[in-house]
């Protein structure tokens, strides 16, 4: 008898060491969320460049289409931002007088859920304070799953007076469309495009010269 008392005394000890903490502690080290979810209606993920900021520039989502090292270009974040909510934007430029400014650095981001046969908007705000002299611009497109072009447009600072600003007013948004045909997946791009080098100082910082950044981007059902 004193053994099936024993037995008993501990199978109810046990049961109570099973308390909702422990059961949290095992949740606790399921998969953690993916953190660049994406966000409503908008299918890009770390949109923001939030989280590209706060990884000083490396993601999971956003791909660096540069190589400084080999003098195409450089792209790295900033802690400048379109909007006062998030802190970050992409910057993209050169930085030697010996690159090759006929290279386009910047980001790209493939992109899934697409709707086969359905009109979309990409949109990114951009900023260049260089003024309408400047010697750079922004090409904004988006490609295939094969890599074919979509849509891309170059935007130039000059032409962009009248563009919808965001709150920080030197970012201004610009758009392209496109129809995503047999596609559900697409790789959106933003790209600085050198578009005179002969206006650059070679002997001052080209960096300064060249440098734009992008930020908030979007990419929508239009």
């Amino acid at each position: 008898m004193k053994k099936m008392y024993l037995a008993l005394a501990i199978a109810g000890l046990l049961a109570g060491c099973a308390t909702p903490s422990d059961n949290a502690s095992t949740a606790a080290v399921a998969p953690a969320a993916n953190t660049t979810a994406v966000s409503g209606d908008n299918l890009i993920a770390d949109a923001q460049i939030s989280d590209f900021r706060a990884n000083s520039g490396r993601s999971d989502v956003w791909h660096k289409d540069a190589d400084k090292k080999n003098g195409l270009g450089d792209v790295g974040s900033s802690k400048v931002s379109a909007f006062k909510s998030d802190e970050g934007s992409a910057r993209l430029r050169f930085i030697s007088a010996d690159d090759d400014f006929s290279a386009t650095p910047g980001l790209s981001q493939q992109v899934n859920g697409l709707t086969p046969n359905t009109d979309y908007v990409y949109s990114v705000y951009f900023e260049d304070k260089k003024g309408d002299a400047s010697p750079t611009a922004l090409i904004a497109g988006v490609n295939d799953a094969s890599g074919s072009e979509l849509t891309a447009k170059t935007f130039h600072v000059s032409d962009l007076a009248d563009a919808p600003h965001a709150e920080r007013k030197s970012f201004h948004k610009v758009s392209v469309e496109f129809n995503s045909g047999s596609n559900t997946t697409a790789t959106i791009f933003a790209k600085l495009k050198v578009t005179d080098k002969s206006a650059l100082n070679m002997d001052a910082n080209i960096g300064k010269q060249t440098e734009v950044r992008v930020d908030q981007f979007s990419l929508a059902k239009k």
